[in-house]
């Protein structure tokens, strides 16, 4: 009976809590944190407008290597209708 009165085991008592507090409150906090990005990865979220700014970079650049393209075939042909 004398265990219940001493200091030391109600502070190891209230130690082993907060531990086993802590533990159960980390683990839900991240179950709720996977749920939430899962949510917005099915929704689209900060992906989809990344990925919507690669395309439309890509886009640009496919226009602009295909000017460059003509721009060199008509600079080969030139060079190819120059006699010598």
């Amino acid at each position: 009976m004398e265990l219940f009165f001493s200091l030391w085991f109600w502070i190891g008592i209230i130690a082993v809590t907060g531990i086993i507090a802590g533990v159960i409150t980390n683990a839900v906090n991240k179950k709720a944190e996977t749920a939430k990005h899962v949510a917005g990865s099915q929704a689209g979220g900060d992906y989809r407008a990344l990925a919507e700014q690669t395309l439309e970079a890509n886009r640009a650049l496919l226009e602009r290597i295909g000017a460059v393209e003509q721009r060199l075939a008509a600079v080969e042909k030139t060079l190819t209708d120059i006699p010598q």
